[in-house]
């Protein structure tokens, strides 16, 4: 659970430095917010625009590689 901990903090310090509005969700804001659940991810939403994702998307993509399967 640590890493997961661990990614979400580092995710959020990118958005911050970039100046994108953005929150945790899902399992792990539930662990603050709601009822606490095992989780192995970090969902958070962001606030883009209509039309500028993929700015976004592309910028994620440098930072971070999925897991190799």
């Amino acid at each position: 659970m640590r890493e997961v901990y661990l990614a979400a903090e580092d995710l959020e310090q990118r958005c911050q430095e970039q100046g994108w509005q953005s929150c945790l969700i899902d399992g792990l804001a539930l662990q603050r917010w709601g009822e606490p659940r095992q989780t192995i991810d970090v969902d958070v939403t962001l606030l883009t625009g209509f039309g500028q994702e993929e700015v976004f998307v592309r910028k994620i993509l440098e930072w971070y590689t999925g897991p190799r399967g």
